[in-house]
């Protein structure tokens, strides 16, 4: 079997698991809760995460970040200590 690229392994995940549509919004929070992660490390070089250049790990996980927070439509702060 030819090995899956990462688009299809999230798809898969999403969309062939036990858990249904659960399955999604499991996979969205968790790549929600990565971002924020990275960007709560605080300056881009003090990230031991960032696995190739850490200013554009940085980048990458706010535009993730904002994306989610846009289309979910609650800011994150309403959510803090509810997850």
């Amino acid at each position: 079997m030819k090995p899956l690229n990462n688009v299809r392994k999230i798809t898969h995940l999403m969309t062939m698991n036990p858990g249904g549509p659960l399955a999604q919004a499991f996979v969205l929070e968790a790549v929600h809760r990565y971002a924020e992660a990275i960007l709560a490390a605080g300056r881009p070089e003090d990230n031991p995460r960032a696995i190739i250049c850490p200013t554009a790990w940085f980048d990458t996980g706010r535009a993730i970040a904002s994306q989610l927070d846009h289309w979910s439509g609650i800011p994150p702060a309403t959510l803090e200590g509810k997850l």
